[in-house]
C-alpha cells in the first residue's frame, strides 16, 4: 500500500497543475450506517461465531476517486465504526471483546478502505493497492495487484496477485491478514470467453504456495429472461493447508427466470466427501447463495448436498430476496490450528464434538430487504435462521436492522 502512496504523490510533484486539476476534478461519497445486531446460538459456545450476543454499532465510510489524468486515476476511501451499546462486554471473539467484536475487530476500528491507483486504456485495466475482487473464485477484499486485458473483444485476462485480505463493509471490519505462504501470497490467472452474446465460458485457477491450489470453469447463460450456468472447482490441499494432501471439491448448478423486477433461481451445490471445500472459500467464492456470513454447513462440513431455492425482486426503490436451502452433510476433519478456522469457531467445535461418520443435516433460511425511503436515506433489514444438525453445527438466529444515511 505504501508504493502505491509513493507512486501518486511522485507524479502529483513532476505534473503538478494537470495532476491537481485531476484530483479536483473527481467524485466523492460517503456513508452512515446505525446497525443493531441480535444473535442467538444452540448450543452456545464462548469464544466462536456461535454464541448468544446483541449490539448496536455506527459504521461510517468516505471515499473519493480522481478524474483521469492521462490513462490514470486514484481511488481512496476509508470506513471507521463505533460500538454503542453491546449485550456484553466480556464476551470473546477473535476480533477481541466485547458482542461487536465480532464484527468489528477491536484492532481495526478505522481501516482503509478501497484505495489503489489505477490505469485504463480502453483494452488494458492496470489496479494496485486495497482492492474489491469481484470473480466466480475470489469474493474478499485484499491487497495486491489486479491486471485484465480485452484486446480481443470475444476474450477477458484476468491476473490477481493477493499479498493480503480481509474484510471492510459497513457491517463489517476485520484484520486484514497475510496468507500463510511461503512464496508472497496468492496467484490467481482467468480466461472469460464469449461465446456467443448469451453464452460465456469461464475458465481459471489460482496457486497459494504451500498452502492450496484450484482449477475451476464455469459456463453461464443469461438470455433475455432466463439464466443458467454450471462450474467446478477442484482444489489440491498442500502442507502448511489443514486439509494437507486431501483434495477439495465445489461444485454447483443452477437455473433461474427473471421478469420485470421479479427474479427467481433453483439451484444445486455439492462439495467433496474428503473434506468438503476444503480452502477453497479461504478467498470466498460466488457460488454459495446464502449471505456471506452464513452458509456455515456449505463451508465447514464435508460430502455436502444442498438444494436451494431464491426468489427476489431487484428494483430501484426495493431489493429483497428469499433463499431457502437444505443440506445434508458430513462432519469434517482437519489438522493444524488454521487461523480461518478459528474465526468461524471450528477449532472449538473440534474438539467439543466427537467425529463420526454420521449423515446430518440442516436447513438455512436467509431473508433480506433493502427499502431506499429517499433519494439519501435506505432501511435495510436481514435474517438468518439455520435448525437441525446441531450436533455438527450449532444453529444460528441471527436478525438485523440498519439505516443508512448516504452524502
Amino acid at each position: 500500500m505504501r508504493i502505491v502512496f509513493v507512486m501518486i504523490f511522485v507524479v502529483g510533484s513532476v505534473f503538478a497543475n494537470s495532476f491537481v486539476d485531476a484530483i479536483t476534478s473527481g467524485e466523492k461519497e460517503g456513508d452512515i450506517h446505525l446497525l443493531f445486531d441480535y444473535t442467538s446460538s444452540s448450543p452456545d459456545y464462548n469464544g466462536t461465531k456461535y454464541q448468544d450476543n446483541v449490539f448496536l454499532a455506527t459504521s461510517f465510510g468516505l471515499y473519493y476517486h480522481s478524474a483521469f489524468y492521462g490513462y490514470f486515476r486514484a481511488h481512496i476511501g476509508f470506513r471507521g465504526a463505533i460500538p454503542l451499546i453491546q449485550g456484553s462486554r466480556k464476551s470473546n471473539f477473535q476480533g477481541g471483546r466485547g458482542d461487536a467484536a465480532r464484527d468489528f475487530w477491536d484492532t481495526n476500528k478505522a481501516m482503509l478502505a478501497r484505495s489503489y491507483l489505477e490505469y485504463f486504456d480502453g483494452d488494458t485495466s492496470i489496479r494496485a493497492g486495497r482492492l474489491e475482487d469481484d470473480t466466480d473464485a475470489l469474493t474478499n477484499h485484499f491487497d495486491g495487484l489486479w491486471f485484465q486485458n480485452k484486446s480481443l473483444g470475444f476474450l477477458l485476462i484476468d491476473f490477481i496477485w493477493i499479498n493480503q485480505q480481509g474484510t471492510v463493509l459497513p457491517r463489517e471490519l476485520s484484520g486484514f491478514e497475510k496468507l500463510d505462504t511461503k512464496y508472497g501470497g496468492a496467484y490467481y490467472l482467468g480466461a472469460t470467453l464469449d461465446l456467443l452474446s448469451f453464452l460465456k465460458l469461464k475458465l481459471y485457477g489460482a496457486l497459494t504456495p504451500q498452502l492450496y491450489s484450484f482449477v475451476g470453469f464455469k459456463v453461464a447463460l443469461d438470455a433475455s429472461h432466463a439464466t443458467a450456468s454450471a462450474g467446478i472447482l477442484t482444489g489440491f490441499e498442500h502442507k502448511n493447508s489443514p486439509f494437507r494432501d486431501k483434495t477439495s471439491l465445489l461444485f454447483n448448478v443452477d437455473i433461474g427466470y427473471k421478469y420485470n423486477i421479479f427474479y427467481a433461481k433453483l439451484g444445486y451445490v455439492r462439495t467433496g466427501s474428503s473434506v468438503g471445500m476444503g480452502s477453497l472459500q479461504v478467498t470466498g467464492n460466488s457460488v454459495t447463495p446464502f449471505f456471506y456470513f452464513g452458509g456455515d454447513a456449505l463451508n465447514f462440513a464435508r460430502n455436502v448436498n444442498l438444494f436451494y431455492g431464491k426468489l427476489g425482486i431487484d428494483a430501484n426503490v426495493i431489493q429483497a430476496y428469499l433463499v431457502y436451502g437444505y443440506n445434508t452433510f458430513n462432519k469434517n476433519q482437519y489438522r493444524g490450528n488454521n487461523d480461518l478456522w478459528s474465526a468461524y469457531g471450528y477449532n472449538t467445535l473440534n474438539n467439543n464434538l466427537s467425529v463420526d461418520y454420521k449423515k446430518y443435516s440442516q436447513g438455512e433460511l436467509n431473508l433480506y430487504f433493502d427499502w431506499k425511503t429517499s433519494d439519501a436515506t435506505n432501511v435495510i433489514f436481514y435474517l438468518l435462521n439455520t435448525h437441525g444438525g446441531k450436533a455438527s453445527i450449532p444453529n444460528l438466529t441471527q436478525t438485523g436492522i440498519a439505516f443508512r444515511l448516504g452524502f
